[in-house]
């Protein structure tokens, strides 16, 4: 077994001493003081409610149809019902 040689006394647990394990246990209070501060001042603006997944479901088939006319060209309809579970993107297609 290893020994430290700063160890009086006791087994080393692993590959730390005693004096080791209780020195990184001691610093936990101060490292979460620390993290504390530095939320209290961060320049990160505050987030956003998240959207209603409603709304996403919406805007995103949106962008999809923007997408695909862009590849595709022409207009395409969105159609989203959520009270029956569908959701339809189709070229619009005028008559002949």
């Amino acid at each position: 077994m290893h020994r430290f040689s700063d160890q009086t006394e006791g087994p080393i647990v692993g590959r730390f001493s005693r004096r080791a394990l209780l020195g990184a246990l001691t610093s936990i209070p101060a490292i979460g003081a620390a993290t504390a501060a530095a939320g209290a001042v961060s320049s990160i603006p505050p987030t956003q409610p998240p959207e209603p997944i409603e709304e996403r479901v919406t805007r995103l088939a949106g962008e999809l149809s923007a997408a695909l006319e862009g590849m595709h060209g022409r207009e395409w309809r969105v159609t989203v019902d959520h009270s029956v579970c569908f959701a339809l993107i189709v070229q619009h297609r005028r008559p002949s």
